[in-house]
């Protein structure tokens, strides 16, 4: 156990919240979040696990903190990537752009935000607010397109296009990263690019992506117009 003094020197060196958060993403980036506990996150930082108590009443809420953390990392990264301007088909590749590389850059908290589910009531407006900033950013960009185009749109179709934005940009990671494409491409002969090897053939594939996206709603009003 901790004597006062040896917890009053961990509580010296800075916020212990915080200092707990951040040897929980020591956890995440060696890939061994299944043993993180409350006591564990005691024991690494410091201090008693009643100070743990204080700040989180059991690992979900400390789940809570490190998804908060994760996403106020994401949106910061997003800001400091993504140099909007006034053509919105090129601020939605940016922003697809943005996403690519973080996900590359970070894997194991990019994995993490997608996998780790949490009870709906852990969902705080705080929670929320952070979480779907850059989606709520991808959304207005997607408004933007609809307006430049002069194409009247409600707010299903709105999300809707943004929702389809993010899952096949998702798809287009989720392929890269598990490698499960190049199975097909090596036994089907299809060509060598498709088996997103390369950094730049996803690139490719994402440029692609945002100008069929563009495409579809040029598309979807010629369709309403016959």
């Amino acid at each position: 156990m901790l004597n006062e003094e040896q917890e009053q020197r961990a509580y010296h060196h800075g916020n212990v919240k915080e200092a707990l958060i951040d040897e929980a993403m020591k956890f995440i980036e060696a890939d061994a979040i299944e043993q993180l506990s409350l006591r564990r996150l005691a024991r690494e930082v410091g201090v008693t696990p009643s100070a743990v108590y204080n700040h989180f009443s059991d690992k979900n809420a400390l789940m809570l903190a490190i998804k908060l953390r994760l996403y106020e990392e994401i949106n910061h990264y997003f800001e400091s990537h993504c140099q909007l301007g006034s053509d919105p088909e090129d601020n939605l590749l940016q922003i697809c752009m943005a996403y690519y590389h973080y996900a590359e850059e970070y894997p194991a908290r990019f994995q993490l935000m997608f996998t780790l589910r949490l009870p709906m009531e852990w969902s705080t407006p705080e929670f929320v607010e952070v979480s779907c900033r850059c989606l709520a950013a991808t959304r207005k960009t997607v408004l933007d397109i609809y307006n430049k185009y002069q194409i009247p749109c409600g707010e299903e179709a709105v999300v809707n296009t943004t929702l389809l934005v993010w899952s096949q940009l998702h798809g287009i990671i989720a392929l890269k990263n598990t490698g499960s494409i190049k199975a097909a491409v090596a036994y089907q002969d299809w060509p060598a690019p498709c088996a997103l090897v390369n950094d730049e053939d996803v690139i490719s594939l994402i440029g692609q992506h945002v100008t069929m996206t563009v495409n579809a709603i040029l598309n979807a009003q010629h369709g309403d117009n016959h």
